[in-house]
């Protein structure tokens, strides 16, 4: 788990929170360093340097995005973990191509970075365009209404 962590940009120490975490991945919190302080839910004042939510349909996306955002920190490292379509267990409406992410471009954010976690869950990185030096996609690629602005083709 420590190399996940890794994959997923996990620096210590930070204040961390890790939604929905499935069952069968209990061995992530265990190998965060135990001085940093891990939230399961967000909780009301804290800002959250790294943020992992698991979210099985689109519909959890929406829900949980807009009470997340706002305890993120300014270029916080934010994954949103989604089943794969492969999985044997788990049957879901998300993609790395979904309209499920219009949420978080109308924030402004992008999607930056995929990463699998195991047979079942991939993930992916948003950041707040602010953060993001150069915008490498098209511009219909782009969610938000700045990284449309900023794409060159």
């Amino acid at each position: 788990m420590e190399a996940l962590l890794r994959k997923l940009n996990f620096k210590a120490p930070a204040r961390a929170c890790i939604l929905h975490l499935p069952e069968g991945l209990d061995g992530l919190l265990a190998a965060i360093p135990p001085a940093t302080p891990v939230d399961t839910t967000p909780q009301a004042g804290q800002v959250y340097d790294f943020a992992l939510a698991f979210c099985e349909q689109a519909s959890d996306i929406a829900r949980h995005f807009p009470s997340l955002a706002p305890q993120l920190a300014p270029d916080a490292v934010y994954y949103i973990a989604y089943p794969k379509k492969s999985s044997k267990r788990y049957q879901s409406d998300i993609n790395r191509d979904a309209d499920c992410w219009q949420v978080l471009g109308g924030a402004g954010y992008e999607g930056v970075r995929q990463v699998a976690i195991d047979e079942d869950w991939s993930a992916l990185r948003f950041r707040h365009v602010d953060f993001i030096k150069s915008m490498q996609r098209s511009s219909a690629r782009a969610m938000s209404q700045e990284g449309k602005k900023r794409t060159k083709r």
